[in-house]
């Protein structure tokens, strides 16, 4: 019996060196609008971090990113931002000119806000 807890823990120890361990809470990410300008496509994506205080957060990437199973994304972000949680994001513009990507809120009553639906518009 010892010997199949032993052979047990040796395959674990193994399966678990080849994958990058996560940290205890793995974020949510989405691709959530693409915009394509001067032939580059640009990538909007929603990243909801945290276990019971959740951030919402914005990041653009200038290629397509590909997420491993900790959510990390095989290449760096042009731009991130948390979102301001008490308000709803209006407009998500980016402004090319000068590089960056600029968010609009309004405020919203007791409504839930879903910043899930955005899209990228250009400035």
């Amino acid at each position: 019996m010892s010997v199949l807890l032993f052979m047990g823990v040796i395959s674990c120890s193994e399966q678990s060196s080849e994958v990058e361990p996560c940290p205890m809470t793995v974020d949510s990410v989405t691709i959530i609008d693409t915009k394509q300008v001067s032939g580059k496509t640009y990538y909007l994506v929603h990243r909801i971090a945290g276990w019971s205080d959740k951030t919402e957060i914005l990041e653009l990437y200038d290629a397509k990113p590909e997420f491993n199973h900790c959510s990390k994304s095989n290449i760096e972000p042009v731009f991130g931002d948390s979102l301001e949680l008490t308000q709803a994001v209006s407009h998500v513009y980016l402004n090319l000119n000068d590089k960056i990507l600029e968010i609009e809120y309004q405020d919203v009553s007791d409504e839930k806000i879903d910043n899930t639906h955005l899209k990228i518009e250009l400035r």
